[in-house]
Order: structure tokens, then sequence, then C-alpha cells
């Protein structure tokens, strides 16, 4: 599990992600579906947004396989909005919650930059 002044340090980073435009939120998320940290809307169930995020990136890297190479991320659309999911680690994934019709390419810059920070702090 991920220590206490990391959770501090990591929520710090997924607050900044708040103010960017078109994201809608944010949450660390285990690999096995559990979730670690989360900034996304009341409305939304952590724990099955969590678990759904996983299980589809589980299932990415699953079939996967045949190519012989590593999912580094997975975008899916739904009807309303996007979904991002980032490997952080070989334990815990970075998702976004995006609203649909937006410039990717600002979003992309500022989730990356947050991901590598958050990479860092959880090295060993």
């Amino acid at each position: 599990m991920i220590e206490s002044p990391k959770i501090d340090d990591i929520t710090k980073e997924l607050d900044k992600l708040e103010l960017v435009n078109g994201i809608i939120g944010t949450a660390i998320v285990n690999r096995n579906g559990l979730t670690i940290i989360t900034r996304l809307p009341r409305d939304i169930d952590n724990r099955k947004f969590g678990a759904m995020a996983a299980t589809m990136f589980e299932a990415m890297e699953t079939a996967s396989t045949t190519l012989k190479d590593e999912v580094l991320n997975l975008t899916v659309e739904f009807d309303d909005y996007q979904l991002i999911v980032y490997v952080i680690n070989a334990e815990i994934i970075f998702v976004s919650l995006l609203e649909l019709n937006i410039d990717l390419g600002i979003v992309l810059i500022e989730i990356e930059e947050c991901k590598k920070i958050i990479q860092k702090l959880l090295e060993v």
C-alpha cells in the first residue's frame, strides 16, 4: 500500500489536474480494482469506477499478448465522456475521466506530467 505522506503528495498533484479544462475526475487504482485515491464527481461510485477501469485495462493487456508488447495506456470513448488509463507501475494505474469533445493535446500533456510525478513519488 502507499504510505500516507505519499498519498498526500499524490493528492496534491491530482488536485492540480482539477484546474485543467476538460478533466472531469481522476483516480489512482491498484491493479485489483481497489481505489486508492479519487478526485471524481460525487455521482460516480468510486469502487465501481476503479473496478471497471482495472478490469478493462487488464482485459486489454491480456488481449495484447499476441502483439508481444506492453500496453502503456488505454483510451475508451463513451457516449458522454472519455476514459484514459495509464500504467503507473506494476501494481497501480492512473485513470482520467474526460469530457468527450475537448482538445486532447493540452489535456494529455498535463496528464502525462502528473503521471510522471506520481511515478517518481512511488519509486522505492
